[in-house]
C-alpha cells in the first residue's frame, strides 16, 4: 500500500515537471516542426515540448528510481526488462496541441512485471488531472466511477481518428456508428479518461502503441471499467483497444468487433 502511494505521488511530481515544459510552448507558432517518417509516405509532427518534457521526466526517474525502466514515445526505451517500467507520452494529442486546443494530455503510466500498475493523465493548460490504480481512480481529488449500463442505443463512443478504420475496417466503423448514440472524435487520452469518469461508455481504437494505453488502463480499471485488446488480451497487445464503462457494454461490443 505504501509503495503504491509513494509511486502515485511520484507520478504527480512527474506531471508537474512536464507541465512546466508544455505550458512554455502551448499556442506558440515556433513550438513544432514536421519531419517525414521512415516510409516517407506520412509526415510526423514533432513538438519541442514533447522532447523537453520527456527529458525532464526521465531525469527525475533516473535520479529517484535508478532501477526502474523507462519507455517513452520520443526517446525510446532504457532498462525495459526491469520489474517497474514507466511508460511516458508527454503530449498525447499532438495535433490538438499544435492547433491550440486543450484536449491533449500528458500520459504517465507505470507497469509492474509487464502489467499496468498505475496511471495519470494531466491537462497542463486547464489544470485537470486524472489518476488511478489499485486504490481507485480520481479526477482532481474526487473519486470517480465508470458509468452504469443504460442501453446500447444510449452508448456514447469515443474514437480519436476515424481514419484508424480506413480500408478493411471501414465497415466495422459504420456498424459501430449505427449502434451507438454518437461517436465523438478527437478525444485522444481524454476519451479513456472520460470513460473512467462516467461520461463516455465506450472507446474502440486501433494502431496504438504501448505509451498510448498503459496509463489509461490503470485509470479505467480503477474506476470499474473494462479494457482489453480486440482479441480479449492485454490492451494494445495487437495495437487494438476496446474500453467500456461496464460489462454489458463491453460484452455487446466485443462481440460486434469479433463477429465483423
Amino acid at each position: 500500500m505504501n509503495q503504491y502511494n509513494n509511486l502515485i505521488n511520484f507520478a504527480h511530481e512527474l506531471a508537474d515537471i512536464a507541465k512546466i515544459e508544455i505550458k512554455k510552448a502551448f499556442r506558440k507558432d515556433d513550438s513544432w516542426t514536421i519531419k517525414p517518417t521512415k516510409n516517407n509516405n506520412r509526415l510526423q509532427i514533432v513538438t519541442k515540448a514533447d522532447i523537453a518534457a520527456e527529458k525532464a521526466i526521465r531525469l527525475l526517474i533516473n535520479k529517484r528510481f535508478p532501477s526502474h525502466g523507462i519507455i517513452g514515445e520520443e526517446l525510446g526505451a532504457e532498462n525495459e526488462e526491469a520489474d517497474f517500467v514507466w511508460v511516458i507520452d508527454p503530449i498525447d494529442g499532438t495535433k490538438a496541441f499544435v492547433a491550440g486546443l486543450p484536449v491533449f494530455g500528458s500520459m504517465i503510466g507505470l507497469m509492474y512485471k509487464k502489467k499496468s500498475f498505475l496511471g495519470l493523465i494531466d491537462q497542463p493548460y486547464t489544470n485537470e488531472r486524472i489518476w488511478g490504480g489499485q486504490n481507485g481512480s480520481f479526477l482532481n481529488n474526487k473519486q470517480i466511477y465508470s458509468r452504469k449500463f443504460q442501453s446500447i442505443n444510449k452508448t456514447i463512443c469515443a474514437i480519436t481518428d476515424p481514419t484508424m478504420f480506413m480500408d478493411k475496417d471501414e465497415k466495422l466503423y459504420r456498424i459501430i456508428n449505427d449502434k451507438v448514440l454518437y461517436i465523438r472524435h478527437g478525444t485522444d487520452c481524454w476519451g479513456y479518461a472520460m470513460c473512467a469518469a462516467g461520461n463516455i461508455d465506450l472507446v474502440i481504437e486501433k494502431d496504438l502503441e504501448l505509451w498510448d494505453i498503459v496509463a489509461a488502463t490503470a485509470i479505467l480499471k480503477g474506476a470499474g471499467g473494462i479494457i482489453t485488446s480486440w482479441n480479449r488480451k492485454n490492451p494494445a497487445s495487437d495495437r487494438s483497444v476496446i474500453a467500456a464503462a461496464n460489462k454489458e457494454t463491453y460484452d455487446y461490443f466485443i462481440e460486434v468487433v469479433n463477429n465483423f
